[in-house]
């Protein structure tokens, strides 16, 4: 009993590679299963860029197995990115708490930018969780700053926030902290990761005239200079 014991205890963190998913490869293990990391790690899958982290730490909360749930204090650093948060997983759910990041983000990291575009992220006190594939819980803070498109124009800085929630519908507020565009909206995300966002933009005096021709192509502007901003989709 003491030799299992003292086996769980040391077991070894490079044990875990049969348990990573399909696609991902990390290149080297240090630690335990209990607190250790993995340096170069790459995840690939079809159809996108594989995505690649410099190194990803763990230390694992041993009364959550009690409960036959996983938790786990996690550290993320890619290039540019850094990021924090409390994992918990089991029985096909999946919740982040106290999810902090920072750094520079593009369409590798964030397949909802486009092609070429950038910006600087910061989230802070962030709050996930997914029952299967059905949105559980969503709250924080989300500010993305010095966001360029893939010309190098500069789209100004924005902020969406999330107050805590009962339950989907998540109502988060959308506006800008200063740029050429002037936006304040609604996003909502249903239970199924179903979202709308709908607001208004106005560009201010002096924003290059391709912003004007870029927004024209979600809808013109009324004889005040706004335009009323419709957008859907599913966050994949």
């Amino acid at each position: 009993m003491a030799f299992v014991i003292a086996l769980l205890i040391v077991f070894p963190a490079s044990w875990l590679r049969r348990a990573l998913p399909a696609g991902a490869q990390c290149g080297s293990w240090n630690g335990s299963l209990w607190r250790g990391q993995c340096n170069g790690l790459t995840w690939t899958v079809a159809g996108k860029p594989p995505v690649r982290i410099d190194s990803l730490s763990w230390r694992v909360q041993p009364l959550a197995l009690l409960r036959a749930r996983l938790q786990a204090d996690t550290q993320l650093n890619a290039a540019g990115l850094q990021a924090r948060g409390r994992i918990t997983t089991g029985r096909g759910d999946l919740r982040i708490d106290a999810l902090s990041a920072a750094g520079l983000i593009d369409h590798n990291l964030l397949g909802a930018l486009p092609a070429g575009w950038k910006a600087r992220l910061e989230t802070r006190d962030a709050v996930v969780e997914l029952q299967g594939r059905t949105l559980h819980q969503l709250a924080g803070t989300l500010t993305a700053r010095d966001i360029t498109d893939e010309h190098g124009m500069s789209l100004g800085d924005y902020q969406l926030q999330f107050a805590p929630q009962p339950g989907a519908p998540f109502n988060g507020t959308l506006h800008d902290l200063g740029g050429p565009i002037h936006l304040t909206a609604r996003l909502t995300i249903q239970a199924d990761r179903a979202w709308t966002l709908d607001g208004e933009a106005t560009l201010r005096p002096g924003s290059p005239p391709q912003l004007a021709r870029m927004l024209d192509q979600l809808n013109t502007a009324d004889l005040s200079g706004r335009r009323r901003i419709l957008l859907e989709g599913v966050v994949n």
